[in-house]
């Protein structure tokens, strides 16, 4: 089946055999609207019975410009209304999502003030097919008194080709100091890619990756300007921290307030590929804390204003040979 909303309207269009058409026709007669709900006994049951058949990933289309309303469909190859839902944010849209849909964003800003958005079950987040990224502008405002957060991903997330950016926060503030505020945070156990993405602030870290059972991979991205403007204490590009894991690839890291992209903390690793970092008001790429590994291959650093190279408290970064598959 296909779910489609063009133009902000909500329209379903299902390709069903005869044979299921008779079915679902004596099953409205015998059973009243109220019996196709989702949950209730009867259609628990077929569902059930199917999913292991016909399991289908369905896409939603989201237009800043005209919220759609939202018609959600099971994943048992009938065509079955589960709800109707008046969609005017993407907060909204995210909340609706089902693991393993992809909301899909028109040309527009979305504007998320200063909430913040959890990202607690495996979604991708992206632009519509043949728009560029910055023609999707996802925006929200960090306080000037306290630590604020965009997103925070807890699950397995994608996004790709959109423009976030993180505006207001504090100028004097540090990650330390809990008023440093952070664009996206990962946080275990939640595993983030992101593809095509551009990525602003004006005093915040740009994604800031936590936790063992953490991860991230971003690969071909532009992050910075993060906190440059303002020479903002918490501005980092991208920090690996508390034992996380992170991967970068073919992404310019630039004007940053604080290091471009650290490995921060005991056991820590970031491996990075083809990147191009600076300029940065700190260090270009940087280990620090026991056990911290930073390895770079093919990374070109320039206008680094105090040390392209920064390893403190026993962090480690190891440049690897072109021919090293590490």
């Amino acid at each position: 089946h296909t779910l489609a909303m063009p133009g902000g309207r909500g329209a379903m269009a299902c390709s069903l055999r005869p044979l299921r058409l008779l079915f679902l026709a004596v099953g409205l007669l015998i059973h009243d609207a109220a019996a196709f709900q989702l949950g209730s006994a009867p259609f628990s049951a077929l569902a059930q019975g199917r999913a292991a058949r016909s399991v289908t990933s369905h896409a939603r289309r989201l237009n800043a410009a005209s919220p759609p309303t939202l018609r959600q469909t099971t994943n048992t190859g009938l065509c079955s209304v589960r709800a109707s839902v008046s969609t005017e944010s993407l907060a909204d849209m995210i909340e609706a999502a089902e693991p393993g849909d992809t909301i899909l964003l028109g040309k527009g800003t979305y504007d998320l003030g200063g909430a913040m958005l959890t990202l607690d079950k495996e979604i991708t987040i992206a632009a519509e097919p043949g728009v560029d990224r910055d023609e999707v502008l996802i925006t929200g405002t960090a306080p000037t008194d306290a630590r604020g957060m965009m997103f925070m991903v807890t699950s397995k997330v994608t996004i790709r080709g959109v423009h976030i950016h993180h505006a207001g926060g504090s100028v004097g503030g540090t990650l330390s100091s809990g008023v440093g505020s952070i664009c996206i945070f990962v946080n275990e156990p939640g595993k983030l890619e992101l593809e095509e993405v551009k990525i602003t602030t004006e005093t915040s870290t740009a994604l800031l990756c936590s936790g063992q059972q953490a991860a991230v991979e971003v690969n071909t991205c532009r992050v910075g300007p993060c906190g440059w403007d303002v020479e903002s204490s918490a501005g980092y590009g991208i920090c690996i921290f508390r034992g996380a894991h992170g991967t970068v690839y073919n992404t310019d890291v630039w004007r940053v307030g604080q290091s471009g992209i650290i490995a921060f903390y005991e056991g820590s690793s970031a491996l990075c590929v083809d990147c191009d970092v600076g300029p940065c008001q700190l260090g270009g790429i940087a280990a620090e804390g026991q056990r911290a590994e930073l390895r770079a291959k093919r990374v070109h650093l320039h206008d680094i204003e105090w040390k392209q190279v920064a390893e403190y408290d026993g962090g480690e970064v190891v440049f690897l040979d072109d021919d090293d598959d590490k």
